[in-house]
């Protein structure tokens, strides 16, 4: 029977469980308590899940390239005693069991400094017909645009892959496909996909010095909106140093910002640009008034003393997250992996979601980063039916083994630091989605998706910025979908 539940539906009871006023013995196993599938569940359960019976390949090589920097989704060559790399090497296990194969991960650095070498790996693998890699896993912004060019298959080519299952980002056809094709795909199998949503972060401390109210309780009453947001964080700033200047690392600030989720805020107050119609064409909204105002109110709350800016993700220093882990800032915009950064925070913090635009919104929308890896099959795949098989089972088993321990571990026993923040997780992951220009916007020209991330004098006038890069926009968005028809794979 069909399951009709979010993409994230193995944690729903388990967070609940695993975060409820500490009723959870942290030793417990929580997927057993979740009612979801166990490790121990009969085979016949599990083919009934994945549609397909276990079968003998007779340990034949299955070839993965990844992305370094995400081999932490795959790639865990021993039990350690570190609960995440033991249920990834359980996971991966699990598979090469089921199916009868044996992974082998080729490496390479494929963050957007080197997309190109990783991306060539790809197309010269095609290229030359040498099928060596029987599935690939890419950053999104970084290989969806060499789509475009055939290299891949389409999910429709994937006959075991059923993309209705929990296990699997909901409705990726009706949202990203293109001319109704897709070629690249987002579902439990990406841990990142949960470590790279963009939330809010603050410190309870600061919080409570300047009574301000409680972020929580303006979520549960649907009020925590931008204008609330601005409202209620602004002026948390201190001269600490007493030089007449605030900066970061010598003094409080109001507001924190690191510029790649920063740009997540057009997506959370649903300022759409481009909409899909009926067959997966891309309709061109165009510059909306409420676009506009957001913009404008976000510029004039950023020019406010004890707000900064960062890039520390990009050059991998981190240097926000440790700011607001020594205590000094007050309010953070950032992925929900920052808590890895804030294990010695000694101010106790808390996360909610994104904010709404106003309270006729209906939810509170998550954007997923663009960061987040992606699977990709290329043409040349040796046996494109069982590339399908691993994609799946990879999905199943990982929602099954790895998310629920990462939830467990990284949010609870380690890092959460408050009962709410299950709530909040579950209001988060419920709103989590993407919007169309940030998935294709590195194969797009001047796509205008990037105008929270930068307030800058060229972006100043939002309407004259879109005005001067329009036609480029839309010859490019027209390109992309005369691509993708052209395709055939």
């Amino acid at each position: 029977m069909k399951r009709k539940i979010s993409f994230l539906l193995a944690l729903g009871i388990l967070l609940t469980t695993a975060f409820s006023c500490g009723e959870t013995d942290s030793s417990t196993d929580t997927t057993a308590q979740s009612g979801s599938t166990s490790a121990a569940e009969t085979t016949e359960s599990v083919e009934s899940l994945l549609g397909f019976p276990s079968e003998d390949n007779g340990g034949a090589t299955f070839t993965m390239l990844i992305n370094t920097t995400k081999s932490f989704e795959y790639v865990a060559e021993e039990i350690t005693g570190d609960v995440v790399n033991d249920a990834v090497y359980e996971k991966q296990k699990a598979v090469e069991d089921y199916l009868g194969i044996s992974f082998e991960f080729v490496q390479e650095d494929g963050n957007w400094n080197t997309r190109d070498t990783f991306n060539n790996l790809i197309i010269s693998d095609v290229m030359a017909g040498t099928g060596d890699f029987d599935l690939v896993q890419g950053i999104t912004v970084c290989t969806m645009p060499i789509s475009v060019e055939g290299y891949f298959l389409d999910g429709k080519s994937l006959p075991y892959v059923q993309f209705d299952k929990p296990w699997w980002v909901a409705d990726m056809y009706d949202r990203f496909s293109v001319a109704g094709k897709l070629y690249g795909f987002i579902g439990d199998a990406s841990l990142s996909l949960y470590k790279d949503m963009t939330v809010i972060f603050f410190n309870k401390r600061i919080w409570d010095e300047y009574n301000a109210p409680d972020p929580y309780e303006l979520v549960r009453s649907g009020e925590w909106t931008l204008d609330k947001f601005i409202e209620v964080c602004s002026g948390m700033e201190r001269d600490l140093n007493g030089d007449g200047k605030i900066e970061m690392g010598t003094d409080q600030l109001t507001y924190l910002y690191e510029i790649v989720p920063s740009g997540t805020f057009q997506t959370s107050l649903q300022l759409d640009v481009v909409t899909l119609d009926e067959n997966g064409i891309p309709q061109y909204l165009g510059l909306t008034e409420k676009f506009v105002d957001a913009f404008d109110t976000m510029q004039n709350f950023l020019k406010q003393d004890g707000i900064e800016q960062a890039s520390s993700i990009d050059d991998q220093s981190f240097k926000s997250m440790l700011a607001f882990s020594e205590g000094n800032v007050a309010t953070m915009c950032n992925f929900l992996y920052s808590t890895e950064y804030l294990r010695d925070m000694v101010d106790d913090y808390g996360i909610v979601p994104m904010p709404k635009y106003d309270e006729s919104q209906g939810k509170y929308i998550t954007q997923l980063g663009t960061s987040t890896a992606m699977l990709f099959v290329p043409i040349t795949t040796k046996d494109a039916e069982l590339t399908s098989k691993v994609m799946e089972a990879l999905a199943y088993y990982t929602s099954e083994l790895v998310v629920p321990k990462y939830y467990e571990v990284a949010l609870k026993d380690k890092y959460a630091r408050d009962n709410d923040i299950a709530e909040m997780l579950d209001i988060i992951r419920d709103g989590a989605s993407f919007d169309f220009l940030f998935l294709y916007g590195t194969t797009l020209t001047n796509a205008p998706n990037n105008y929270f991330r930068f307030y800058t004098t060229d972006t100043a006038n939002v309407a004259s910025n879109f005005a001067a890069l329009e036609n480029s926009f839309l010859a490019s968005l027209e390109s992309l979908v005369e691509k993708y028809e052209g395709l055939d794979n």
